[in-house]
């Protein structure tokens, strides 16, 4: 995908590269902030996690939402999904690297050029991916 129709989000946290995988990953349920704003179906969320190569919105009736189909799943370097939400073709792929402060965490999301013109703007202004790292890193400290 053409580098133009992406996004990149970056955080560093003071943890291990298998650490910030696994937190990131496993435990996305711990961190993911629950609110109007952050989910599907607000009414009916009570969860979010990977499960059985999805991502997906958990509801309190036992259904859910696919939000993600997984696409790459290396662990503890990179997991990344495929977006089954918005009309378009997107992918977003989360990276963690070891550094001397601990572990920095770069999320791209690629194939903006897919979307609705709204939002593609609203993801380009960094919203919601800047959003949701800053809860990573904060679960993470």
């Amino acid at each position: 995908m053409n580098p133009a129709n992406s996004v990149r989000a970056r955080v560093t946290v003071p943890i291990d590269v298998a650490t910030a995988f696994t937190m990131f990953t496993d435990e996305i349920d711990a961190w993911y902030v629950r609110g109007p704003h952050s989910w599907v179906e607000p009414a009916k969320a009570v969860g979010i996690r990977f499960v059985d190569g999805y991502l997906r919105e958990l509801h309190a009736d036992g259904g859910h939402v696919e939000v993600g189909k997984v696409i790459v799943w290396e662990p503890p370097g990179r997991p990344a999904w495929a977006d089954l939400l918005n009309d378009g073709s997107m992918e977003i792929e989360v990276t963690f690297a070891a550094t001397g402060e601990g572990t920095e965490v770069t999320l791209e999301h690629r194939g903006l050029d897919t979307l609705p013109s709204e939002v593609e703007r609203r993801i380009r202004r960094g919203y919601s991916w800047n959003i949701a790292l800053r809860w990573f890193a904060d679960a993470a400290r």
